[in-house]
């Protein structure tokens, strides 16, 4: 099989069942809760993606001699996945510790959130020039997604890939569905790494470590 093969039977496979692990994987050192900092409101009838945009990046700081806390993870109910780093509303799955080769990942929001959202990645500690990769399903594994995780309470939704690499998400109408966007994530190299989320009047820090190269056998 396939390296793109087997990430799409991953993924497939996350749809609808619990925690992505591995044996010998190397879980986070320490958690810790990113509280959501609150933003000014999107200008009303301006395009919300422009808006956005304008937000600075503004990331946590590691404390000195830190390597990296990564985000505790939180029970997300009766959707599936059923877990996620983050507080709310925008959590990230898919695994329960990474690698920086891809690996199956999902963004997650809460139907109570029907708002547009940025998503940016940075790097915490190093030389603050690693990336993180965030790439679209194939199509067709995307559809079979789709109809899995509809049964799920999971509306899976597509995202606009924005220049230096982020995720936008449109606005919706609310909803009890969930959405998610479903994809991989990589990145260039191990380490501290974290995602700045905004939204119309919040933003969000989910944080998590990456370890070295392929994750091991499963």
């Amino acid at each position: 099989m396939t390296h793109i093969g087997a990430l799409v039977g991953l993924i497939v496979g996350v749809a609808g069942c619990g925690v992505v692990g591995y044996p010998a994987a190397v879980p986070p050192a320490h958690t810790q809760v990113f509280r959501s900092g609150t933003a000014s409101p999107l200008p009303a009838g301006g395009d919300a993606l422009t808006g956005l945009q304008q937000r600075p990046m503004r990331p946590p700081t590691l404390a000195p001699n830190e390597t990296c806390s990564a985000s505790s993870s939180a029970d997300l109910g009766a959707v599936a996945p059923n877990y996620g780093a983050g507080v709310g509303p925008v959590y990230l799955s898919g695994q329960d510790s990474w690698y920086s080769a891809a690996e199956a990942a999902l963004l997650m929001v809460d139907s109570k959130y029907s708002g547009p959202l940025l998503v940016r990645s940075f790097q915490l500690g190093g030389d603050g020039k690693s990336t993180v990769t965030l790439t679209d399903l194939p199509a067709p594994a995307n559809a079979n997604v789709t109809d899995k995780e509809r049964r799920h309470g999971v509306s899976v939704v597509p995202a606009v890939h924005t220049t230096g690499g982020g995720l936008y998400l449109g606005a919706v109408p609310p909803t009890s569905f969930w959405r998610a966007w479903i994809g991989t994530l990589a990145t260039d190299s191990p380490g501290c790494f974290g995602l700045q989320v905004d939204g119309d009047v919040f933003t969000e820090f989910i944080v998590f470590e990456v370890n070295p190269g392929n994750p091991p056998p499963g």
